[in-house]
């Protein structure tokens, strides 16, 4: 009998009854993080007291972070900056994380210091991708697919060789069975939402409305695959 795939592909389970104290999403850019992490939101995860425009991201993270290039010539000094944040975050008792599509580029560094950490990639179509960061940026398609793929596959070493509960997220997938994503989602990162905020994530991950933040009404548009 054929049986549709999931949404959500859990590579390692979660304890049962112990919430994400350090979920991570990541991915690459304009691939679907920010509908995953705006979902978390929703259903009652922090990500975050003070966040980006639209885009789920927690600002003092990415401060502490700082920008890529400065991240690529010396790592270590972007981990203890970060260390540094996480020190202020890692006694909170509810589900808590950080959405940050470069975050396969540092994120193995930090397991040891997360409390239960719980990793998530999510994976969009590479041409859609380069074609929203194109649309954006005006970047040449062709290398902005070469760099979503690079992310994907440093995503990939991270799932696979990470010490901790990961999972798999197609974001296809995720807004044509939303409800199941949904659901897979709130027991990944050990999440009991109510009635009204399961409705609120299908409302947010209607490919119409556009993925920001869960507290506006989005950017309409025809359709987000």
């Amino acid at each position: 009998m054929y049986e549709r795939s999931e949404p959500l592909l859990t590579l390692r389970e979660a304890p049962v009854g112990d919430p994400a104290r350090g979920l991570i999403v990541f991915g690459a850019p304009r691939g679907g993080t920010s509908m995953v992490a705006g979902a978390l939101r929703i259903l009652g995860a922090d990500l975050g007291a003070r966040q980006g425009d639209g885009n789920n991201e927690d600002l003092d993270l990415l401060e502490a972070r700082g920008e890529l290039p400065a991240l690529h010539a010396d790592r270590a000094a972007a981990l203890q900056r970060m260390r540094a944040w996480l020190a202020g975050r890692k006694e909170a008792q509810g589900v808590w994380g950080w959405k940050d599509p470069h975050a396969a580029l540092y994120a193995d560094a930090l397991l040891a210091d997360l409390p239960a950490p719980r990793l998530l990639g999510v994976f969009r179509d590479p041409v859609a991708c380069a074609e929203r960061v194109g649309l954006l940026t005006g970047k040449d398609r062709i290398a902005v697919a070469r760099e979503t793929l690079k992310l994907y596959e440093a995503g990939l070493v991270l799932l696979e060789n990470a010490a901790a509960p990961a999972g798999m997220i197609s974001y296809e997938k995720a807004l044509v069975r939303p409800k199941r994503f949904l659901v897979s989602l709130a027991k990944f990162a050990g999440l009991t939402p109510e009635r009204a905020q399961f409705e609120k994530a299908l409302v947010f991950i209607s490919p119409e409305r556009g993925h920001g933040n869960p507290d506006t009404m989005g950017w309409p548009r025809e359709g987000a695959l």
